[in-house]
């Protein structure tokens, strides 16, 4: 019997599951013979029902929400360590992951494709002992993005985190951190860093344009001290999508690394939208860890 977990968060996307869910599930029972869903109702919970899920034998989950609830749902698969099926519907501000594998945005949309899918192995990235599958940041951008406000994304969309760490590097403030990598150690001055696993970071494109979700690497850009004048040329390019230069930052690719803070004032992460894991970070990457549904075309 193929069973599938249904997790959803109903507060997400301004309380948008509640129009979604049952379609969702009606969808599903047509492609398991059973479809168990279950509502959130605090952090911890997507997590611990994925982990439960995949160590008592259903064939698949998916979940319905925000980059956190996401980000929560594969760190119970991934703690699990058992092989699992897993989609998504997403509902955030930015859903980097769905964009970077061509799921539609529009909840109507991606349960719809469900009807033709096929199944895409993904990379999982693992930060100390927190797993993501888009991006871990730390520097200035991800201090100035936690205060962006619910207004501001309903307004904005993506562009509110854009725009707030735009005026947050006006006054930046950088950092010192040595990392270690396979190919050797390099120590940088840097106001952001940012380690990667597709190619879109904040809903743009134009930072590491040719890493995919299944290349088995972690994409590190570590960006150049700047100054006011390097900001002015650095806005346009980025919201033109031109590839970024090396005149902006240096881009590596690593399947593992340690990133040391050296200097002394504390600095905050950021992993795939919610507050990361502290200093030192140790990273590594899960090749193709994860089967997941995408539309067929």
């Amino acid at each position: 019997m193929k069973r599938c977990m249904l997790i959803v968060n109903p507060t997400a996307g301004r309380e948008r599951a509640k129009y979604h869910k049952d379609n969702l599930r009606k969808q599903l029972e047509s492609m398991f013979d059973t479809v168990e869903m279950r509502l959130t109702r605090k952090a911890g919970d997507a997590t611990d029902w994925a982990e439960e899920a995949a160590l008592t034998g259903f064939e698949a989950v998916f979940c319905m929400g925000g980059d956190g609830t996401l980000n929560e749902t594969i760190n119970g698969l991934a703690k699990a360590n058992t092989p699992v099926k897993f989609g998504f519907v997403p509902l955030g501000t930015v859903n980097d992951l769905a964009r970077a594998l061509s799921i539609p945005l529009h909840p109507e949309e991606a349960i719809d494709k469900l009807k033709h899918h096929k199944l895409v192995p993904v990379d999982v990235g693992k930060a100390n002992d927190r797993y993501f599958v888009n991006t871990i940041a730390a520097g200035i951008m991800p201090e100035a993005v936690g205060h962006v406000s619910i207004e501001q994304k309903t307004l904005l969309g993506p562009l509110a985190y854009f725009l707030t760490g735009i005026k947050a590097m006006q006054n930046h403030q950088s950092s010192i951190f040595k990392v270690e990598t396979e190919q050797g150690e390099t120590v940088y001055r840097s106001p952001l860093i940012v380690a990667m696993l597709t190619n879109s970071v904040g809903s743009f494109r134009n930072i590491a344009p040719q890493a995919r979700a299944n290349d088995g690497k972690i994409w590190l850009a570590v960006f150049k001290d700047f100054n006011y004048l390097d900001l002015v040329k650095l806005i346009p390019e980025f919201l033109a999508g031109t590839p970024l230069s090396s005149e902006f930052m240096s881009l590596i690719t690593l399947t593992q690394a340690k990133i040391t803070l050296l200097d002394n004032h504390p600095l905050l992460t950021n992993i795939d939208g919610d507050e990361g894991p502290g200093f030192p970070l140790e990273l590594t990457v899960l090749p193709s860890f994860l089967n997941v549904y995408v539309p067929e075309a």
